[in-house]
C-alpha cells in the first residue's frame, strides 16, 4: 500500500509567489563558495546540501490524498484543490481505471473546490463514487455546481455514472473497497468532520485532518484503540504551533506538538503534519517539521518518525 498528498494546504490554496522564488534564490547565492562551482560534482554535492526548504517547496494546494492498493487500485481522500493535479495525472495514462472512489472528510471549501475540475469524472465511460456520513452528500456537491458559482452543473456535464453513498446506515461501521477495509469516526470539527482509517495487506494507514483533539481522544477505550492504536501511518492535521492553538481555542485545529502527544499515545509508526496553515511560508513548515521531531524526542518518542507532508511525493506504507 502507497499514499500520495495531492494537496495538504489548510484554508485556501497558497500559489508560489514571485517574491517567495526571488527569496530562495537569493539565499542559494549567499550559502554557494567558489569551491562549490568548479565541476559538475561539486555543483551537484551543493544542491544536495541545501535544506528541503530552500531546494523544494511543500506545495500549495488545499486537501487531497491518494491511497494505492497492492493491485494498484485507488481509494481518494477529500477533493481539496489537489485533486485537479491528480486528476490531469489519470487522463495521461494508458489503460486508466474507469472507476473511482472518494471519500470525504467533511464538505467546507478547501475540500471539495478541486472537485468540480476532477476531470475523470466528465468521462461517460468512468464511475465515479463519493462516500461520507452526511446523508445530503448528493445536493451538497452538486450545488456548488449550479449558477452562479459555476458554469456547468454536475448533473449536465459529469458522467451519468456518479453514484453517491451514506456511510453510517443502519449501524454500518466499515466499508470493503478493491479489497480495503475503510472505517470512519467523527472528529471535532465545526460543523462535523471525519478521518478514515484503511486497513489493507497488514499495514494500516489513518487520514484525520481538520480536527482540535481533546483529552476523550486519548483516553483508553477500546473504541479509540480499535480505530487509532498501532497505525502504520497518520496523517493528522497539525495546523498550529501551541500558542496558536490556545489563542484559536475551537477553531477546529490542532498544534503540531499535541499531535505528537496523540500519536505517541496509540503507537504510530510515522506521523504526517498536514493542512498546513496557509501563511507559513516553506521556512516555518520545515522549522514546524524540526520542533514536533525534538518535541518527540524530548519525551521519549525516538521511535515515532514525524514528517511533513509534501505535495506529490509517493511513500510506501
Amino acid at each position: 500500500m502507497k499514499f500520495t498528498i495531492w494537496g495538504a494546504r489548510g484554508s485556501h490554496p497558497v500559489p508560489l509567489t514571485t517574491e517567495a522564488i526571488r527569496s530562495k534564490i537569493a539565499t542559494v547565492i549567499q550559502r554557494v563558495r567558489p569551491g562549490d562551482l568548479v565541476s559538475a560534482e561539486s555543483r551537484e554535492r551543493f544542491l544536495a546540501s541545501l535544506p528541503d526548504w530552500l531546494f523544494g517547496t511543500t506545495g500549495g494546494n488545499t486537501a487531497c490524498a491518494e491511497v494505492v492498493l497492492n493491485d494498484g487500485s485507488q481509494i481518494i481522500f477529500d477533493a481539496g484543490t489537489g485533486i485537479v493535479g491528480l486528476g490531469q495525472r489519470e487522463m495521461r495514462k494508458p489503460g486508466r481505471p474507469r472507476e473511482y472512489h472518494i471519500f470525504f472528510t467533511h464538505f467546507h471549501y478547501d475540500h471539495i473546490q478541486g472537485l468540480p475540475f476532477f476531470t475523470p469524472a466528465y468521462d461517460s465511460n468512468v464511475t465515479t463514487n463519493f462516500y461520507s456520513p452526511n446523508r445530503d452528500i448528493r445536493s451538497i456537491l452538486s450545488d456548488q455546481m449550479l449558477y452562479p458559482y459555476f458554469p456547468v452543473t454536475m448533473e449536465d456535464k459529469m458522467s451519468k455514472k456518479l453514484r453517491f453513498h451514506v456511510l453510517g446506515r443502519e449501524g454500518e461501521t466499515e466499508r470493503t473497497v478493491h479489497g480495503a477495509k475503510v472505517r470512519w469516526r467523527e472528529l471535532n470539527h465545526p460543523g462535523k468532520a471525519y478521518a478514515y482509517r484503511v486497513d489493507h495487506g497488514g499495514k494500516s494507514w489513518c487520514y484525520c485532518t481538520d480536527v482540535e483533539l481533546l483529552e476523550t481522544d486519548f483516553h483508553r477505550t477500546p473504541e479509540n484503540e480499535a480505530f487509532f492504536g498501532g497505525l502504520d501511518v497518520m496523517i493528522l492535521d497539525t495546523q498550529y504551533t501551541l500558542d496558536e492553538a490556545i489563542e484559536k481555542y475551537n477553531w477546529g485545529h490542532t498544534s503540531f506538538s499535541l499531535g505528537v502527544d496523540f500519536a505517541l499515545t496509540w503507537g504510530v509508526r510515522r506521523l504526517f503534519l498536514f493542512h498546513h496553515e496557509p501563511q507559513y511560508h516553506d521556512r516555518k513548515l520545515h522549522q514546524n517539521e524540526q520542533s514536533a521531531r525534538w518535541y518527540a524526542n524530548r519525551i521519549g518518542g525516538n521511535e515515532l518518525q514525524v514528517l511533513l507532508s509534501t505535495e506529490g511525493v509517493e511513500i510506501d506504507v
